[in-house]
């Protein structure tokens, strides 16, 4: 809803990627983290993915191709 707004108002679509890297002591502590995380991200119209065991690739896909469309 509030992106159709955003665009109903003039603005346009932007398309960023970004990494966050959680860490914490516990498992309960981390998920805690990561769902305050997921949490703030919506409110921000930001989608979120997790990448366990994946962030290498995720670093290349998204980090190393400089001013290209992931």
């Amino acid at each position: 809803m509030q992106q159709e707004a955003d665009l109903t108002a003039g603005h346009g679509v932007l398309r960023a990627t970004g990494l966050v890297c959680i860490t914490a002591p516990t498992l309960d502590e981390l998920d805690a983290t990561v769902a305050s995380i997921e949490q703030a991200a919506r409110q921000s119209s930001c989608e979120t993915r997790r990448l366990v065991g994946q962030q290498a690739q995720a670093f290349a896909a998204a980090a190393l191709p400089l001013c290209r469309r992931v």
